[in-house]
């Protein structure tokens, strides 16, 4: 039994360092292909369009979208003074690489390791003029669970909050995935639609936390609904 328990564990070792030596090819490979789809999107920005202008001033806001559209939010806010949370782990370092050829910071890090540290990190990179940017129910779900980061950072700072999300048509929702993910289809029409900012007390208590994370929620499926009728895409 001890035999047997060894074997597994040395394969499983071997597969884990095989997988870290394939490593460098995939953030390459992933970021060819964002820009290969993005540059072919008949992409638009709508909503609340003055939002563009707190970007050009340099006005700090928490930028929040779910994490299932996030993939056409990489391509038309490349070069954006992000500060993206990514997970620590073998996916979550590979989205690290593909965000940074993109010109975004990343912060890697989870509310299960060292939330506090690295929430504390995220506040001082907005400190400093980064917007601070959250899929809200990332790394793994549950789907659309916000999670407290983007709330409690803008709470803290007595920043606005602004829910974005994308959509575009044709395309397809991967539902094998548990964020199901929105993939454009090549030539498509897109948008990334702002919705208005959100501004929220300095209240920090967990109750005020979790109501205020169920109102970005409602925010930004409501937010979604009208991004998908403005491309006219179907909802499922």
């Amino acid at each position: 039994m001890n035999a047997r328990r060894s074997g597994t564990s040395s394969f499983r070792e071997w597969r884990r360092k095989q997988a870290y030596n394939l490593l460098p090819l995939f953030p390459p490979l992933g970021t060819l292909l964002i820009r290969g789809f993005g540059a072919t999107l008949r992409s638009r920005f709508t909503g609340h369009l003055p939002v563009l202008g707190m970007v050009e001033s340099g006005e700090p806001f928490v930028l929040a979208f779910f994490h299932g559209r996030q993939f056409i939010l990489v391509h038309q806010l490349r070069n954006w003074p992000a500060a993206i949370m990514t997970s620590i782990s073998y996916l979550g370092e590979i989205q690290a690489r593909i965000l940074k050829n993109f010109g975004f910071t990343t912060v890697k890090g989870s509310r299960s390791r060292g939330g506090a540290r690295v929430l504390a990190r995220m506040i001082g990179l907005v400190r400093q003029g980064r917007i601070g940017a959250f899929a809200v129910d990332g790394p793994r779900g549950p789907y659309r669970e916000v999670k407290p980061g983007a709330v409690f950072v803008a709470k803290k700072l007595g920043i606005p909050l602004v829910p974005v999300t994308t959509s575009a048509w044709p395309s397809m929702i991967l539902d094998s995935i548990w964020d199901r993910y929105l993939l454009p289809m090549p030539f498509s029409r897109a948008t990334v639609h702002f919705g208005a900012p959100i501004f929220l007390d300095g209240d920090l208590g967990e109750e005020s936390i979790r109501r205020d994370c169920q109102r970005v929620g409602r925010s930004l499926e409501e937010l979604e609904a009208e991004a998908d009728a403005i491309i006219g895409r179907t909802r499922s």
